[in-house]
Order: C-alpha cells, then structure tokens, then sequence
C-alpha cells in the first residue's frame, strides 16, 4: 500500500503530532518507509522534537501565504508521482488540498479528526472535502459521534485511540531522577502537574485552574508544576504570586523528549480536566495516557474524548470547573496510602491494556485496509 500523508506539523511535541507521528511510524512498519510520503507544512524549530523524522518535504517556520502555496504544490507534485492508493490528512484544515491531491492522483482520501475542530467553526470548503473522504479516522468516540450528529460524514469515523510507548513510560524504579534543570527538586509535598501548551486560547485545558485550585482548595502540603511551552508563562508567573502560591509552583518551560518519562514519574497526579466549547475541547489526549504509564493517577474532565481516558479507577473524571470535588480526590491520594498505590496501579493498567502501541499499530493498518475494500 502507497500513502501520502499531508499534514500541517510533525515535528512539534503537541497532541495532534505525536499521533501522527505513531500513525505514520505504524504505516511505515506495515508497508515499508519508501511507500510512505510526508509532506509537512511547518519545518522543524529549535525547540521541537530532539529526534530525527524522516519526510519528504517541510516548509518553512513561521509558515506564510507564500510556503503555504508551496505545501499545495508539492502536495499536487508528489500525488501525481508518488501515486499513492491513499491520501492521509492529519488535520481537516487542508482539507480541499487533500481532496484536489487524492482527485488527481485517483487515490482514496482519509482524513483524521481529534476534537474541538469538528463542533467548532468549519468552512464551507472544509466540510465538504471531509464529507466527500472515503474514510475518516477519529482520535476517540467521542468525536467521531459529533461527526456523524453534525452531518460532518457520511458514515461513523473509525476509532482509533491514541497511544503510549509503555516500554518507555514506565512507573518509578528506584531514586528519583535529576530534573534540577527544570526547577524540580525532591521534595515531600504531594506534586500536581500539568503538561501541555501554555497559550492563551489553550486555557482550557486548564492550567489556570489548577492554580486555582491550589489556592483556594489545598494546603502548603501541595506543589502545582506547569510543564510546557507559550506566551502564557509571564501570565502564569504572576497569577501564582498574585494567589500567594509562588513558592509551591513551578513553571519547568519547555520538556526535552528524552526527559518526558522523568517528568511524569516525579508526578504524584496529573492534571488535564478540559472545558469543551467554541475552539475548546479534547479528543483522547496523550498526555494522560503517558501520565498513567508512569503509574500517576489522573484527573480528566468528563465533557469530551477526555473520559474515555478511564474506565473505573485510576483516576478522577468529572466536571472540569468543580475544583471542590478535584481537592477532595487530591487530598484523599495525599492521605490515604492504600488507596494512592491502588489507583496508581489501576492507572497503570489502564494504560497497557488499552492503550499500548502494539494494538493502535494494528487498528491503524486494518482502518487503512478496509477504506481500499
């Protein structure tokens, strides 16, 4: 099988990438990397993925009208001498692009969908070219069920989850790991963290509560670490001093990749309780996911993709605005041993079994493989 994957970034260290970065890798497995083709609109930037990824084509940092023209072009040229059986879109936004490249070179069009970018504002342009795929493949089923209640496609999107490495992300195995370069030190109060990208219009995720939740609803006995990169982060610094919990929060700035299993595994919790709404919302998020690998316990929000992340224990799903509920799940962690290793063990679980590498390589292939049916 032949695939030509057009996708807006692939060397970033955001949710939507790292998928497809796992999704290419998989293909790339099952059909050899030559039969594969990347074509990326956003070139690699200093603080991006440490390791290599193999593409055809990336454009330039910050992308413009004129790279964006060039995308499409190269799109269209590699289409016409790749010749693919598929035209894989990582994002709908290049939807009509997809759909001309896929028309041209007479290849299937799938499309990937993930979260708010479907119940959210789509243009007319966009929504035609994912109705018109011949396949679509959702992050979780929680999306793919917005999908179809919107009109959006023709038939319910395949689910396929994301996914962790969990060889790599492992729980704790001996003595804390250095992390001073961040700003983390040992310590013996009881550590929340939040990873993500630390923008304004991201908010939603939720690190700004979770500040304030730290104030208004635990003790001195608590440290908020906030890992990650954006232009939030001198907001961020004087929200915690304006709160008066400066001293117990950390804010670590961006996370090398070879240090991503370190920072979850200094992680006592893990924090991503999402709002849904206008450009607002999850999928299934990775970073949970990687979180319990690690044996963390997590607290998720239960308005999208987000509370297919549990099943039981293992962690706290609920509204993301009740932080009175979100402590009291926190504080009984802090004080109840038992019940700490026994979510941190169910969280574990969680992760091998349903969200190990091995099954998403194999759901991936087998969604590609019968959209050619």
């Amino acid at each position: 099988m032949k695939i030509l994957v057009l996708t807006p970034g692939v060397f970033d260290k955001g949710g939507i990438s790292r998928y497809g970065r796992f999704q290419i890798s998989a293909l790339r497995e099952a059909y050899g990397p030559d039969d594969v083709q990347v074509i990326s609109l956003l070139g690699r930037r200093v603080d991006d993925l440490e390791e290599p990824f193999d593409v055809a084509w990336s454009g330039a940092v910050p992308h413009t009208l004129v790279s964006r023209a060039h995308f499409t072009g190269v799109s269209m040229q590699l289409a016409l001498r790749h010749q693919p059986d598929i035209v894989l879109l990582g994002l709908v936004n290049f939807g009509p692009v997809a759909w001309a490249a896929a028309r041209a070179s007479g290849a299937r069009l799938v499309q990937n969908i993930y979260g708010y970018e479907v119940w959210s504002s789509l243009t007319l342009a966009r929504k035609q070219a994912l109705y018109r795929s011949d396949g679509v493949i959702s992050d979780c089923h929680n999306t793919a069920d917005q999908a179809l209640q919107l009109g959006l496609v023709k038939a319910r999107p395949e689910v396929v989850w994301d996914c962790v490495d969990i060889e790599r992300y492992t729980p704790p195995h001996g003595e804390a790991e250095d992390l001073s370069k961040y700003g983390l030190h040992p310590s013996d109060r009881f550590r929340v963290l939040i990873l993500c990208r630390l923008n304004k219009r991201t908010r939603y995720k939720g690190f700004v509560r979770l500040l304030q939740l730290r104030a208004e609803h635990l003790d001195a006995g608590f440290e908020v670490v906030i890992a990650g990169k954006g232009d939030d982060l001198d907001y961020l610094r004087g929200l915690s001093a304006e709160l008066g919990i400066a001293d117990s929060t950390v804010l670590t700035g961006p996370i090398d990749e070879q240090d991503m299993p370190a920072i979850y595994r200094s992680a006592d919790a893990f924090y991503l309780p999402s709002e849904v709404g206008e450009d607002a919302g999850e999928g299934i998020p990775l970073t949970p996911l990687e979180a319990m690998a690690c044996g963390a316990p997590v607290l998720v929000g239960d308005q999208d993709g987000s509370r297919e992340t549990l099943e039981g224990a293992g962690g706290w799903c609920g509204d993301p605005l009740d932080l009175a509920a979100q402590a009291r799940y926190l504080r009984r962690l802090k004080s109840d041993r038992a019940f700490y290793e026994q979510e941190r063990l169910a969280a574990r679980a969680r992760a091998v079994d349903a969200f190990g590498y091995r099954a998403f390589a194999h759901k991936t292939c087998a969604a590609m493989e019968g959209f050619l049916k």
